[in-house]
């Protein structure tokens, strides 16, 4: 059952893989347990005389249940049938998301200032923004790094983005609000701050929401994405929302002139580069080095920070011409003020804008349907296509992913039974506990509040190998009370149930005691790990209480079906006149005179 979810392929496949070789191996050894230590020690330990066994009280009565449940198969299946499918009826009541939320004692917050901005400017934001943080009384300290360092550009050197702040913000261990709540106020206090962006980085899967926009139209695509950022702004359980799409930073553009170039021996390609020595600085092979007895330094020479947004000084600036000697920049360019994008993303040789918003611990489903449903994402211009990614895509990959490894999963299982069983409908009747699963694991998880996500439909396929193992207790116990003590149907299913009521109901109490500390959030990462316990729990009990009496229920109706199916082949073959034998006719003997016809 867990093989195929072990080679679930992507990112949700991560998350699955080590659950299903971890599985998958516990199985193994409990089977080699089961086959060898455990014969062993009851050869030792269980001596003696078996004790008489008397049926306890509430056996007595669970039979009772199964009587009338043989009794009215079809009513007990349909009942059966009735709860699953109202289980099916509250999936879309439970919210759907990624990954639960998370309840760490970090975060960090990144200040973006606006174009223009010196780094003296950020850094007294980010004082200022450490000081309010600071008088949140669960925060216990605030790290504060102005200017954040990203890779040079032609020189190869590292520069710094001094419009950029990031605060790393300490919880205390012990607070009454969670992550979720503080992440609001720390928001609430830093929007006081005038001309400052205001983003947390995502930490972990499921705290964001991310829309990808994407065309060849520049203009189009900018339009489109101020429209969806501006409505996206309005969702209820959305804040934060911010996009890729840079602000426009003030630049000095420098426009070549062909025919004055071209008169005096001037290419584009050496305009260019002469702006680029002199703003930036040459390659980093051609760039002069500073020898040290350990290393080598690169020397880059470039115009001073003010030349650089000065346009008249660069304007004097000189371009090798190839009739020799050099001229003025001004003489085959013309230079002005302009503004533009510092960065342009593509996918797959498309412009794409990213806009994000944070979800403050509400579900990735329920918002992503309101944002789905806004109009200016439904009435999209034509050539702007929304791409899946960030969490929204594993989201649909997870939902695809696990309906794959389940049917892969049942189907490996079926194979099984079919080979040890030799015959097509009894591993029917074992699977047909696997639904039963779900009216449980729904239910608790509505009941509870939490989120239908990656680790609940963890606890989901961990139901459908414990529903599996209690249906095969009580069918092959009833096969074995038919063929080898000469059994009746009825009487062989009443001494499986009998017989194997006290062990199915004794794992499924050792298995929800087990998953009582994750349900109650008792273990590390308790918020990731309750809906695993919740929906276990929910799943156990009701697919054990309804297995019980539904199992027996389909072995008598799936016995009864095929009794009908062999009687009704051999009534069909009987009906049909079996050839007429040929009888070779030959002709009486010849009388004499005195004799009579016989």
């Amino acid at each position: 059952m867990f093989i195929p979810v072990a080679f679930m392929p992507g990112q949700v496949g991560q998350f699955f893989r080590e659950f299903g070789w971890t599985a998958a191996a516990a199985v193994l050894f409990s089977l080699l347990v089961a086959r060898l230590l455990t014969p062993m020690l009851a050869a030792y330990f269980m001596t003696g005389e078996p004790r008489p066994h008397t049926d306890s009280r509430w056996l007595a009565k669970y039979l009772q249940w199964v009587e009338a449940a043989l009794r009215h198969p079809v009513r007990t299946l349909s009942v059966a049938l009735a709860t699953f499918v109202a289980s099916l009826a509250l999936v879309p009541l439970i919210p759907a998301t990624f990954v639960p939320p998370a309840n760490e004692s970090t975060a960090t917050v990144q200040l973006e200032l606006a174009p223009g901005a010196q780094l003296a400017d950020t850094r007294a934001v980010a004082t200022e923004a450490r000081e309010l943080l600071l008088a949140i009384p669960e925060v216990e300290r605030v790290f504060a790094r102005a200017g954040s360092v990203q890779s040079g550009g032609y020189g190869g050197a590292a520069e710094g983005d001094v419009r950029k702040a990031q605060l790393t913000v300490q919880f205390a261990q012990k607070r009454r609000r969670n992550l979720q709540a503080l992440e609001v106020d720390v928001r609430e206090r830093l929007e006081r701050l005038p001309g400052v962006r205001v983003a947390f980085t995502a930490g972990q899967p499921g705290s964001k929401l991310e829309l990808v926009l994407a065309g060849r139209d520049p203009e189009l695509l900018a339009l489109a994405a101020q429209r969806v950022e501006s409505e996206m702004r309005g969702v209820k359980n959305l804040s934060g929302v911010v996009s890729t799409a840079s602000l426009l930073q003030p630049e000095i553009v420098i426009v070549p002139d062909p025919a004055r170039a071209a008169d005096l021996g001037v290419s584009t390609v050496d305009i260019a580069e002469a702006a680029r020595i002199a703003t930036t600085g040459d390659f980093r092979q051609n760039l002069p080095k500073l020898n040290l007895p350990e290393r080598q330094i690169p020397i880059r020479v470039q115009v001073g920070e003010g030349a650089k947004t000065d346009a008249a000084l660069l304007a004097l600036m000189r371009v090798p011409s190839r009739n020799g000697g050099s001229v003025p920049l001004s003489a085959v360019a013309d230079i002005r003020d302009g503004s533009g994008p510092a960065v342009i993303d593509r996918y797959n040789r498309e412009r794409n804008i990213k806009i994000t918003g944070e979800l403050n611990g509400n579900p990735l489903g329920p918002v992503l349907a309101e944002v789905n449903k806004l109009p200016s994402v439904k009435n999209l211009p034509a050539g702007v296509r929304i791409l899946p990614g960030g969490d929204a895509e594993a989201f649909r990959d997870l939902l695809l992913g696990f309906a794959l490894a389940m049917l892969a999963g049942v189907l490996c299982v079926y194979v099984v039974l079919l080979m040890l069983f030799n015959s097509a409908t009894q591993p029917l009747v074992i699977l047909g506990a696997v639904p039963l699963c779900g009216v449980g694991a729904f239910g608790a998880l509505w009941l509870s509040g939490y989120a239908l996500s990656l680790p609940s439909l963890v606890g989901l396929l961990m139901l459908t190998g414990v529903s599996t193992k209690n249906s095969i207790l009580i069918v092959d116990y009833a096969i074995i009370g038919q063929r080898d003590h000469g059994l009746s149907r009825h009487d062989a299913i009443i001494d499986a149930c009998r017989k194997r009521a006290r062990p199915v109901i004794m794992t499924t109490l050792a298995m929800g005691a087990g998953m009582l500390p994750i349900a109650f959030s008792l273990a590390a990462d308790g918020n990731f790990r309750a809906p695993l316990g919740v929906s276990v729990i929910g799943g156990l009990l009701t697919s054990t209480f309804l297995s019980l009496l539904a199992v027996p229920a389909a072995y008598t109706l799936m016995a009864d079906i095929m009794d009908w199916w062999r009687g009704w082949r051999g009534r069909g073959r009987g009906a049909s006149a079996p050839p007429a034998t040929v009888v070779p006719v030959t002709s009486p003997p010849a009388r004499g005179p005195g004799q009579r016809a016989a």
